[in-house]
């Protein structure tokens, strides 16, 4: 393989585990996935880290509900906001 196909493989292979990670039941990303806020809320106040929380391809939960972005996801993401401020500056990075 050249050095580029193996770049696009190893993209590739994040993006998939980013997919399997949001298909894991009672997970964050699977709160975020859904746009499940009693989940999300939940989760948080269980376990304040899951804010924290980092995919496979370096994404934060702030990141994930901005992508979905329906209505649902961006008043996650004010909850998110207001209860965790920091978030706010998470940069998407592994």
């Amino acid at each position: 393989l050249t050095e580029e196909q193996e770049e696009d493989e190893s993209v590739l292979s994040a993006i998939e585990r980013q997919t399997e990670n949001s298909r894991k039941g009672g997970t964050i990303w699977e709160a975020v996935r859904k746009a499940d806020e009693a989940a999300f809320k939940r989760l948080l106040s269980e376990n304040p880290s899951n804010a924290d929380a980092r995919g496979p391809v370096g994404e934060c939960p702030i990141h994930m509900l901005f992508l979905y972005g329906t209505e649902t996801h961006l008043n996650m993401a004010r909850y998110l906001i207001i209860n965790f401020p920091y978030t706010i500056t998470q940069i998407y990075n592994k």
